[in-house]
């Protein structure tokens, strides 16, 4: 890592820590996906076979009466703008940090759940993800994120994304929080 990645990495990191303390008195809780109403999925759009992947996966969702809110990334600089749902490279600062109307406004939703559709490491997500005000967060499993996800899924690195929302989808249909 050289000399600049570093100052970059601290940075993002003093911001991520700072952000992530004054969401500590956040009630965070187990929700199951029965009594969840309001869904986020953040996810990494630079691979079309995602987009569709999160596409199908939200309109399932969709018509099991949830009221969902996706927010892609795509790891590309463009002019035009990509929609809503999407942000990209130019709304992220120099230390990899997002931060844009858009961001912010995904950010306001009051989330039962979050569920974030990505596998690999992708800052911008990861920083939304840990500063995320949703009652309950899901991921892929991260040795090094335990603290941004009340829950992760641990799938084998050759799993593709479908997979993956399977198996939280799994698990979020099986949570009983309480207990009968």
């Amino acid at each position: 890592m050289s000399f600049l990645e570093k100052i970059k990495s601290f940075f993002y990191n003093f911001s991520l820590n700072k952000k992530v303390k004054s969401t500590a008195n956040i009630q965070r809780e187990m929700i199951n996906i029965q009594d969840a109403k309001n869904i986020g999925v953040l996810y990494n759009a630079s691979n079309p076979k995602d987009v569709m992947v999160v596409s199908q996966f939200a309109e399932k969702l969709k018509q099991e009466g949830k009221q969902v809110f996706v927010l892609g990334y795509q790891n590309i600089k463009s002019k035009e703008d990509l929609g809503e749902k999407i942000f990209e490279k130019s709304s992220v600062n120099f230390f990899g940090i997002p931060a844009t109307p858009k961001i912010d406004g995904f950010q306001k939703i009051k989330l039962d759940i979050l569920i974030c559709a990505f596998k690999d490491e992708c800052l911008p997500l990861e920083y939304i993800a840990a500063t995320s005000k949703a009652t309950f967060r899901v991921g892929a499993f991260s040795k090094n994120k335990i603290n941004f996800y009340e829950l992760m899924v641990n799938i084998d690195a050759k799993e593709n994304l479908h997979y993956l929302l399977q198996q939280i989808l799994h698990f979020l249909k099986v949570i009983n929080k309480n207990g009968k």
